[in-house]
């Protein structure tokens, strides 16, 4: 019996290996039909000495005969390793690619990378990667990473890689089952297997890192000690500490729903205040999973404008960022920004202003990339009754010789290339044609002289002048009357009247035609009694 010893000694080593085995990472291999372990060993495996090892760790009795559907807990150790390259994407903005012994050089689209791969991503601009096992790393601006090590575990779809982050933001989705993910920043290394997180190095302290949580659970370990971080929340790690207490990261902001369709500039976005959100970020991007965002900026109200998208689809992503700078939970809202061509802008009539004359002239600015305009006229401010529909306008002004008095509204849109753009903002006047200047009329006596003209309309009022000279320099009356009647002494010395409306509005209408009224001639025989006497004295 002296095998008995060796035999133990066999197994315990046996037992030694498959307890290892259990303790580290594994790989679930379900059979189908046709499968044997000697040719799974031969696929997978680093070689067929671990056929052995494999049976033992899954305790198969009968190796020969295992049904499809039987599940085979393969250690990633055992597993085969070979290079493995990454896809590049998307690109926006200036990316640089540098390799060892090359130098530097722009990153485009579809490029392949490889490990020692070191990629600078520029101010305002980001780049999407993909990976073998189908994780997706997004990278910001301000951003530099090293490729560490990208390899594959053999065709099993899992993949072995590590990322060193110097600086900046990385959006992490990891969605393999078993893959093994792996950050490191100065500070901090984060391990993953399927999940969803975001690592970053801030560009004011790059000895500090920030992980967040979305889905899935990630090992954090600082210099002086480790974290699990379960989604939904976030840490800190500072360079020699270890990381922080996980916090809850904050909600998503609640959105105002914006129209399906957005039709005008500046394109405005607002959302409700988040308690304890120090600002917020907001990312712009193109439908998809495969569009990188053309905007990431962070605000510090709840609300976003801009000016500089072109017209297309889009999705707005927005966080809260809290005190330590941690960013929160997002909404998504998407939307399709229809503005162009851009509306011109209303510059005569005036808004809200009056118009003093049937004839009425409009005028407009010239927005860029326009061919002609669109013009309404209408009594409604929802056109639903259609006075003027001008549709091949081709210049910046429209005249109408004759318009009848009222409340009018206006709205001019441009077109390019058989395109017709926004309304632009409705235009409201009042066409109200200046009050005629009144015929003044007199009556006069010995001693009254009374001035009447026709009533105007309700709430016209009229000024009175009356002077000593035509010019109206010396003026003897000023008054402001409500009834269309002035009556007085008469003025024994020659005198000049005038009267003019002032409407409701207290616009004031021409002055009508000055006219004159001479006093009362003294009877012809008061000039006579002077020559009388003179004669009687003379007798």
């Amino acid at each position: 019996m002296k095998w008995l010893p060796c035999l133990a000694l066999f197994l315990w080593v046996g037992m030694q290996q498959a307890s290892a085995a259990e303790a580290g990472e594994e790989w679930l291999y379900s059979f189908q039909p046709g499968d044997n372990l000697w040719d799974l060993t031969d696929r997978f495996l680093i070689d067929q000495s671990y056929w052995n090892k494999l049976v033992r760790l899954n305790h198969v009795k009968r190796p020969r005969k295992m049904p499809p559907g039987t599940q085979v807990r393969i250690p990633l150790q055992w597993l085969k390793v070979e290079p493995a390259t990454v896809r590049v994407i998307d690109v926006r903005g200036e990316v640089l690619l540098s390799r060892p012994g090359k130098g530097e050089q722009p990153l485009k689209a579809q490029a392949k990378l490889k490990h020692d791969d070191r990629l600078i991503i520029g101010d305002e601009a980001s780049v999407l990667l993909e990976f073998s096992d189908g994780t997706r790393q997004l990278l910001g601006s301000n951003t530099e990473v090293e490729l560490v090590r990208i390899n594959r575990f053999s065709d099993t779809g899992i993949g072995d890689t590590t990322i060193r982050v110097l600086r900046g933001d990385t959006e992490n989705r990891v969605p393999t089952k078993g893959t093994r993910f792996e950050i490191r920043t100065p500070s901090a290394n984060t391990a993953v297997r399927g999940t969803r997180f975001r690592v970053k190095v801030p560009q004011s302290d790059q000895s500090r890192s920030q992980v967040e949580v979305i889905a899935g659970t990630v090992n954090v370990a600082g210099d002086a000690g480790k974290l699990v971080l379960a989604a939904g929340f976030g840490t800190v790690v500072d360079k020699g500490a270890a990381p922080a207490p996980a916090v809850r990261l904050l909600p998503a902001p609640r959105l105002v729903a914006p129209d399906n369709t957005m039709r005008r500039l500046p394109l405005e976005l607002r959302w409700e205040k988040v308690p304890g959100a120090k600002a917020y970020r907001v990312l712009v991007s193109h439908p998809g999973e495969n569009n990188v965002p053309l905007m990431d900026v962070q605000v510090s109200h709840p609300r976003f404008s801009t000016s500089s998208l072109p017209d297309g689809e889009y999705r707005v992503r927005v966080r809260a960022i809290d005190a330590a700078g941690l960013d929160g939970e997002e909404s998504e809202v998407g939307f399709l920004l229809d503005a162009r061509p851009l509306p011109p802008v209303a510059v005569m009539p005036p808004a809200e202003g009056t118009v003093r004359s049937t004839a009425v002239n409009f005028e407009w600015s010239t927005p860029p990339q326009v061919s002609g305009y669109h013009f309404q006229l209408s009594s409604d401010r929802q056109f639903q009754t259609l006075t003027v529909d001008e549709t091949n306008l081709d210049k910046t002004r429209f005249e109408l010789p004759s318009l009848q008095p009222g409340t009018w509204y206006w709205r001019v849109a441009s077109t390019f290339e058989k395109e017709q753009g926004p309304w632009g903002a409705v235009q409201e006047f009042v066409l109200k044609p200046e009050p005629e200047a009144p015929d003044v009329k007199f009556i006069a006596d010995k001693d009254q002289l009374q001035l009447y003209w026709q009533p105007g309309l309700p709430g016209q009022r009229y000024r009175l002048q009356i002077a000593e000279d035509p010019g109206f320099q010396t003026v003897l009356v000023d008054e402001l009357l409500n009834e269309s009647r002035w009556s007085s002494r008469r003025y024994p010395s020659p005198i000049h009247f005038r009267v003019r409306v002032i409407d409701d509005d207290g616009y004031a209408g021409a002055w009508s035609p000055a006219q004159t009224v001479f006093p009362e001639p003294e009877p012809w025989y008061l000039f006579g009694i002077p020559a009388i006497a003179i004669i009687l004295l003379a007798l």
